[in-house]
């Protein structure tokens, strides 16, 4: 009997690694993924070959003598061979852990040991060199298995002596693929035994938050947290096995990991992986998706590229295109409010989308028709232009330990600013701090080997989230901040820096921005600047410059930034308004620690990195902010708001 065979309700209800199969089966020769080996045209393989390829690797890792409830770790950015490694990681019954392929010496070795990881699997020799560095500290470490090997090493022995391994301690995932594949019927039976054995109940994966502060904390998700969600996001994200999702976001995260690959798993018919994210442009023109999950900035990006064109285009077509948006952000308007669309909109909507919000859909994608961002709150002016054209775009919330979304907005009702309403399956409520708390089947129930954290965690069985939120008329959850970054300015006054920013954000060319205020007077921010908007805004503002250097030290862009951001800031009162900003030489970054691996501001280690001229700025010495950023180069220029 052969793994496809296992087909019945129960053991597909029971475990992720009997639905893969099941499905596997139901889809056969249908493309399950597409990929790419270097710089080679797209390959595709099918679902029963996909299957193959997890069950071979899936019996090699038990020859390795991986067992249930051991611990597998993946340390790679995306690619097919995580997806498999992962799958096959959990039909032995035993644990995933990812591993951010960013990660440091220090996260790198903490996940390893906390986990107690007996096989790592490495993407690549760049990453084993970060494995090998912190080796020798890892007690419990048995097999490495890395996905591609250098031109240079033919076998993995070769690679393990070129870098001073064990040669016993190096493989290769096409060796274990082939002894995989070599076993008789009798380890079949075995794992099939693993996988009946495989409860809902049973540990899926350990993924560690990146967290804004301390060390990570390792989130076990059960087989039967992950399959809640799943099913509450069934009627939410409509996707079937004619779609085609693009994966670019790090599968270590938990959104790309529940709304991505098991997702596309339970619902969606081929999965492309992309070769990068800073390639995730070209490759949507090579497989053209019909479904992409996002961050806020990469919607940016994709939202500034089309608002260039529509800017630069001829007077009577600019006008047409404004005509149709606006035709199609009044639909948007009356669906999110839940009012009746009336037939002259409809017949207005049908000319312009002939007119214009077609072929806009058609620049971003021909087939793009399903957007989920989430990760950090999106940019409401271009999540209005996505659902104006035609493209559902999605925002939802969720965290690592709720197993990705507790809420997501509904399409034909995308109420912006929101993240929707709470999924089915959970309860969600306001704490008197305006804490969200929230509990149901997709929560987990403590923090791995951290019994103190876990504590903290819990409200009776109320996870708090650490977030800051209000429910509106409609049941739709507006998060306002994290509870923790909350300012306390010299009056006593609670700021929500997290709103601020976003206002921040909606300045022209604004790319990042970070508030500053506790204990002071009044509020100063950093922002960064993407560097072709703002020269294309100079010229457009008769503004001479010779460099983007010289840019941003010219007092007619410095009176523009400090104009836009006053007009934007006029809802806010005046202790929430930003008084004095700066603008940095370069984006804040991962490698320099004030990003987390999916994006999020790590505001205390911004604050360290930029602490004298933060200072500076509350100072008001205008000759020392200037030192510093000829000293240092992290900052271009400071001005008083």
């Amino acid at each position: 009997m052969v793994l496809e065979q296992l087909h019945s309700d129960r053991i597909t209800e029971r475990n992720l690694a009997a639905v893969f199969f099941t499905r596997a089966k139901g889809l056969g020769e249908h493309p399950a993924v597409k990929y790419k080996d270097k710089k080679e045209p797209y390959k595709t393989m099918s679902w029963k070959d996909y299957s193959r390829l997890v069950r071979e690797i899936a019996l090699g890792l038990m020859t390795l003598g991986l067992k249930p409830d051991e611990k597998a770790a993946i340390f790679s950015s995306t690619t097919h061979y995580w997806v498999a490694a992962d799958f096959a990681t959990i039909s032995n019954g035993a644990v995933s852990v990812p591993i951010y392929h960013t990660s440091s010496a220090s996260d790198i070795e903490y996940i390893i040991e906390n986990s107690q990881a007996r096989v790592v699997f490495v993407q690549n020799e760049t990453l084993l060199k970060k494995l090998a560095a912190v080796r020798e500290k890892l007690t419990c470490l048995h097999k490495i298995v890395v996905f591609y090997l250098p031109e240079d090493a033919k076998t993995a022995e070769e690679l393990a002596r070129k870098h001073n391994l064990p040669t016993q301690l190096l493989t290769d995932i096409e060796s274990l693929r082939k002894l995989g594949s070599s076993l008789d019927t009798a380890h079949l039976k075995i794992l099939e035994d693993r996988m009946k054995s495989t409860t809902l109940d049973s540990v899926a994966t350990i993924i560690y938050t990146s967290g804004t502060t301390g060390v990570p904390k390792g989130v076990p998700l059960t087989h039967g947290n992950i399959i809640s969600v799943l099913e509450d996001i069934k009627p939410v994200l409509p996707i079937d096995e004619q779609d085609v999702y693009l994966s670019y976001l790090p599968l270590s995260h938990v959104f790309e990991r529940i709304c991505g690959e098991f997702y596309w798993m339970v619902k969606g018919g081929t999965c492309a992986f992309a070769e990068s994210i800073e390639s995730m442009g070209r490759n949507m023109a090579e497989v053209e998706p019909s479904m992409i999950l996002v961050v806020p900035r990469v919607l940016d990006r994709i939202y500034s590229k089309v608002k260039a064109g529509i800017e630069g285009a001829s007077g009577r077509k600019k006008q047409i295109i404004d005509w149709a948006l606006s035709v199609g952000e009044e639909m948007v308007d009356r669906q999110s409010e839940k009012k009746a669309v009336g037939p002259i909109l409809l017949l207005k909507h049908v000319i312009a989308d002939k007119l214009a919000l077609s072929k806009l859909r058609e620049k971003i994608g021909p087939h793009l028709r399903l957007v989920v961002s989430g990760g950090a709150p999106a940019t409401r002016e271009t999540l209005r232009f996505f659902n104006s054209i035609g493209i559902s775009a999605l925002e939802g919330y969720g965290l690592t330990e709720t197993a990705a979304p507790t809420n997501v907005n509904q399409i034909n009702c995308v109420r912006m600013g929101t993240v929707g309403p709470c999924l089915p399956s959970l309860e969600q409520r306001i704490a008197d701090d305006g804490e969200i708390l929230v509990r149901g089947p997709s929560i987990f129930k403590g923090y791995y080997r951290n019994p103190e954290a876990t504590a903290e965690a819990f409200e009776g069985d109320w996870f708090k989230t650490g977030d800051i939120g209000c429910l509106d008329e409609f049941g739709y959850l507006r998060i306002t901040d994290r509870k923790k970054d909350l300012i306390v300015n010299s009056a006593g006054k609670n700021i929500a820096p997290q709103k601020i920013e976003a206002i921040l954000k909606t300045v022209p060319s604004v790319t990042q921005s970070v508030v500053f205020g506790d204990k002071e007077k009044h509020l100063v921010a950093l922002i960064t600047l993407e560097e072709q908007a703002a020269l294309d805004i100079a010229r457009e503002q008769g503004i001479e410059c010779n460099s983007y250097f010289d840019l941003v030290k010219n007092s007619e862009f410095t009176a523009y930034l400090r104009k836009e951001i006053s007009l934007r800031s006029r809802g806010l009162a005046d202790y929430e308004q930003v008084k004095r900003f700066t603008v940095l030489a370069s984006d804040l970054s991962v490698e320099a620690g004030e990003l987390t691996a999916t994006l999020k501001i790590k505001r205390n280690v911004v604050a360290r990195n930029y602490k004298e001229l933060i200072e500076a700025m509350y100072k008001h010495r205008e000759d020392e902010v200037r030192e510093l950023t000829e000293r240092q180069k992290p900052a271009l220029y400071a001005v008083k708001s």
